[in-house]
């Protein structure tokens, strides 16, 4: 993920307006709406400025050849309502990066926190990077992430059609059921 995603990503889930940032940090709002979208590169300093005003680090860390749990985030965001089939084939990609990755790059998968969707994608995602990581090295972002009680079971689109045939509870992981969410076991195993 770039630092401009990331930054964004980090801006939005702490619920800090652009202006509120930009100000915090000592850019103009344009500025930093132009970092955020990509189309200038701060210096280190302004991003350590802005990072500062968001409360998160950056750190540079080894690059995995794995879809980390942020980018997938940003592709479900892109293509959930126009092309579903993608937005989950970026879900899947995640569950077989997960479960190919040793624990340390499991961590680097999963640091970022994924910027929030508000959509059940939320839940899906959090209850995935469970589901993937060995007990005690969830980070808090997924480990805290509990669907709101009473919500409906959801079953995310996997095609450009609904599906006809609902998934059978009984064959969906702990934590995706805690969650309400019907994805079953077998989805999650690559073929």
């Amino acid at each position: 993920m770039s630092i401009a995603t990331s930054l964004r990503s980090a801006r939005l889930n702490s619920g800090v307006s652009l202006r509120r940032a930009a100000t915090a940090a000592g850019v103009g709002a344009s500025s930093l709406s132009n970092i955020e979208s990509g189309r200038r590169e701060p210096t280190s300093g302004t991003v350590e400025r802005i990072a500062e005003t968001l409360g998160v680090r950056v750190v540079v860390i080894p690059r995995v050849h794995r879809l980390t749990a942020a980018d997938a985030a940003e592709a479900i965001a892109t293509y959930a309502d126009a092309e579903p089939a993608t937005a989950y084939r970026a879900f899947l990609q995640l569950a077989d990066d997960l479960a190919a990755a040793d624990p340390y790059e499991q961590f680097l998968l999963t640091v970022e926190e994924p910027r929030r969707l508000g959509s059940r994608w939320d839940d899906a995602l959090a209850a995935l990077v469970e589901l993937r990581l060995p007990k005690g090295s969830v980070p808090p972002w997924a480990s805290n992430h509990d669907a709101a009680p009473g919500k409906a079971v959801w079953e995310p689109q996997r095609t450009r059609f609904e599906l006809s045939v609902a998934t059978d509870l009984s064959e969906v992981p702990e934590p995706f059921l805690r969650r309400g969410i019907a994805i079953s076991a077998g989805e999650l195993e690559s073929a």
